[in-house]
């Protein structure tokens, strides 16, 4: 490397900057590259969560993973279960269908309804000029 070459000659922080290169950049180039405590224990923790995921066949998410793991005395956090989960492509699937919850009824008559809001061109007017008689809700 050019920099180690020439540190004897030049002080390696003017070398970095003439050379628009970051100090820091330099010395991590120097250290082994071993991975970190953080970097090892993630690594562990992808294998037990890629594992789990497999066991329960792509039907539990994020927080079952979690609770799983948990109940296995594997402390494990729920962002970082789906960190790993995201980063590797891997998503639950939907156990349940959507369920729909409001149903219009064909039957209803809703003729005798008038509707206020509408002016005389059947277009929604909203101004009043008296306040208190006109009211607009969304159920």
């Amino acid at each position: 490397m050019f920099l180690l070459a020439e540190k004897a000659s030049f002080p390696i922080d003017w070398m970095c900057r003439k050379l628009k290169v970051a100090r820091a950049s330099f010395y991590r180039s120097l250290r082994p590259a071993i991975p970190t405590a953080t970097q090892v224990r993630h690594t562990v923790l992808d294998a037990h969560v890629v594992r789990v995921f497999t066991r329960e066949k792509g039907m539990a998410g994020r927080d079952q993973i979690t609770t799983i793991l948990g109940q296995e005395g594997v402390s494990i956090a729920t962002g970082t279960v789906g960190s790993i989960l995201t980063g590797r492509g891997l998503r639950a699937v939907r156990m349940r269908a959507w369920k729909k919850t409001t149903t219009v009824d064909p039957d209803a008559r809703t003729e005798h309804i008038q509707n206020h809001m509408l002016d005389i061109d059947g277009v929604r007017d909203f101004t009043s000029t008296t306040p208190g008689t006109r009211f607009c809700g969304d159920i």
